[in-house]
């Protein structure tokens, strides 16, 4: 699989009328994120994308970009949380990986509560929430993975009745980009409905 983009595994126009929000770093993106791949998969099978930059401390902002998104597009069917890039760039502003850690999680979860708050709880039609986890070999990247698995597991039994899943994707190396983004593009599909409280790996 590896090398291989989703418009090369999966059908032309299998997302068509998917709306995606997209939450990453802010520009420019961190060499491990993995957003910028996401995103090009999704326009490329016939899916909106509408991208935010999430902060931990910036909760305001961020439902206010949540709400601009949603009056945008009318609805949202996928969250992903490029928590690859987020990492990246708390880690590079910070220097420490524990406070790294805590703020790429606290921003993923600020992310889902404001967008299942504002859209997918309230329609009552439930939603996707992927998780991008760094590349392994990143300095926390295994840390990160245990958190965003722990995440989506809770998240995923809390949740199930309001037939919201989530699911957390961990690349095994740097340059599965376009993997991970194939697997997203597969889950926001009808067929990854299915999953959701799992982690899964990419390029092992």
């Amino acid at each position: 699989m590896a090398g291989l983009r989703a418009s090369q595994l999966l059908r032309a126009q299998l997302l068509d009328g998917v709306s995606l929000l997209l939450a990453g770093a802010v520009e420019p993106a961190p060499k491990q994120a993995l957003g910028p791949a996401v995103a090009d998969a999704f326009a490329s099978l016939g899916a909106s994308v509408f991208e935010i930059p999430v902060r931990a401390r910036e909760e305001q902002a961020l439902d206010q970009a949540v709400g601009n998104a949603l009056a945008g597009t009318g609805r949202i069917d996928m969250l992903a949380v490029d928590c690859a890039g987020v990492f990246g760039e708390e880690l590079a502003e910070h220097g420490d990986s524990q406070r790294a850690l805590r703020g790429c999680v606290q921003s993923a979860w600020n992310a889902t509560r404001a967008l299942a708050n504002g859209a997918f709880l309230p329609a009552g039609a439930g939603g996707r929430v992927v998780y991008l986890a760094a590349p392994a070999g990143y300095d926390g990247a295994g840390a990160l993975r245990a958190a965003l698995e722990n995440l989506a597991r809770t998240l995923s039994t809390e949740w199930a009745r309001h037939q919201l899943t989530t699911v957390t994707l961990a690349p095994a190396a740097e340059g599965a980009a376009d993997e991970v983004a194939a697997l997203v593009a597969y889950l926001a599909s009808p067929a990854g409905a299915y999953f959701s409280g799992c982690v899964l790996e990419v390029g092992c």
